[in-house]
Parts: C-alpha cells; structure tokens; sequence
C-alpha cells in the first residue's frame, strides 16, 4: 500500500507539473511572460535614478504601454483559457490543490503586498478603489476569515454575480481591443500628457493644482473629448466597483 501510494503521489506530481509546463510552452502565454516581464525591467531600470516623474516621461511612456496593450489583446483570452484548464486539471488530480495553493498565496501576500496595499487604502480612502481595499482587509485580517466569509456568504448569488462580473470584463475588454481602443487611448494620453506637462506643473504624482488646470483646459476642448470606447469601460469599471462596495461593504 505505501509504495502504490508513493506512485500514486508521484503521478499527482506529475499531472500537476506537465499541466504547467505545458504553459510555458504556450504561444499565448509566453508572449505575454516574455512581454510583461521585459517591459517591467526596462522600466524598473528607466526610472531607478529619477527622483520626479514628469507628465512628460509620462508621454514618452505611452508607446511602450500600448505596445504592452495590443500584446494583451491579442493574447490575454488563449492564456486564460489554458491556466484555467491547467488548473482543473491539478484540481482533480489533487483534493488538496486548491488548498495549497491558497496558503502559497497568502505567504506571498503577507510577505510582499499586505503592506503596500494598506498604505494604498489609507491614501486613498476617497476613492473607488481605496474603499475597495479597505473593505477587504477589513473584513479578511487572515486566512481563517476569509475562508469563514467563503463558506457563510459564497452562495449561488454570490457566484452568479462573480461568473456575471467575469462575463461584462471580457465583453468590455474584447470590445476594448476589437474596436482598436489600445491606439486610440494611447493617442489620447499623449496628447493629454503633453497638454498637462506645462507651467507649475512638474510632478507627475501631483495632480491637483496646475496639473489638474491644464487637464481640466485640455479637456474643455472639443477636440479632446475621451474616446468612446475608453468612456464605456472607465463607466463600467467605476459601476462594478460600486456596486461591490455596495453589496459586500457591510
């Protein structure tokens, strides 16, 4: 009985590491691996010895984002759709998969994020996105709270709102890259960056004041209206963030 449970451990193993190797070996996947990663050590190393950011490194910024953006595009569902089957497949070949892999989870997240993501909150506590994170690590201090909560309150309603929410993500985001939003967003925040990189305005991470005159004077023009296609997803992040805030705030 041992050995055939060592054998059968070792094929557990087995099944989990082809399933994941098999990602790296994916066209969809390493593209985005390899693009993601290069961009973020090239700017890593941009921007290691400057002390301000302007609106006009800011600029300079914006082709290598979108560059980043149609990669995303092009990539970010095939990947998805692997990872999750990849996943599936260790979960059923191990009871204990999913398990792990949320106490891995939470080690990384004690050890690298948890701070960063509280002073986040208390920055930004009058914002969307700030609320969100101080709801959440109110409500989830460890482990244990947020596995109380997923087996209180993660009930069909909560999964039809979840599997609702992923569905309007990837419609917004397919209608984001088929209508050739990355373009015409990046065109935009050029212009916009350029615009705001004048007078008093110096500081990039600095937006009131002379920044938010020169924004406010650029789009006061016409001409300079926010794409359409940038709006509908700005509005539908803004309402699903809401309406999270809404109904799991409490």
């Amino acid at each position: 009985p041992g050995a055939a449970l060592a054998v059968e451990g070792e094929a557990v193993v087995s099944t989990q590491s082809t399933g994941f190797s098999a990602l790296l070996n994916s066209e969809a996947c390493s593209a985005l691996f390899y693009q993601g990663t290069c961009y973020g050590l090239k700017t890593a190393a941009k921007y290691a010895d400057v002390d301000v950011v302007s609106y006009d490194m800011l600029r300079r910024g914006v082709s290598d984002v979108q560059a980043l953006g149609n990669v995303a595009c092009a990539n970010v569902e095939a990947c998805y759709n692997e990872v999750f089957d990849a996943v599936s497949d260790c979960a059923a070949a191990d009871d204990g998969f999913i398990e792990g892999v949320i106490d891995r989870a939470t080690e990384m997240y004690k050890a690298r994020a948890e701070q960063a993501l509280a002073e986040f909150g208390e920055q930004n506590d009058n914002t969307i996105a700030g609320r969100l994170v101080n709801i959440a690590m109110k409500r989830f201090t460890d482990i244990d709270s947020l596995r109380a909560f997923v087996s209180q309150r993660v009930g069909d309603d909560v999964i039809d709102d979840a599997m609702a929410g992923y569905q309007a993500a990837k419609e917004a985001a397919a209608a984001f890259c088929d209508s050739g939003c990355v373009d015409q967003t990046g065109k935009f925040l050029k212009r916009l960056f350029s615009s705001m990189n004048k007078g008093r305005c110096v500081d990039a991470t600095m937006f009131c004041g002379a920044c938010q005159r020169n924004a406010e004077v650029f789009l006061g023009r016409r001409a300079n209206s926010i794409p359409c296609c940038l709006q509908d997803v700005v509005e539908q992040a803004i309402a699903g963030a809401q309406y999270v805030a809404d109904t799991y705030g409490d």
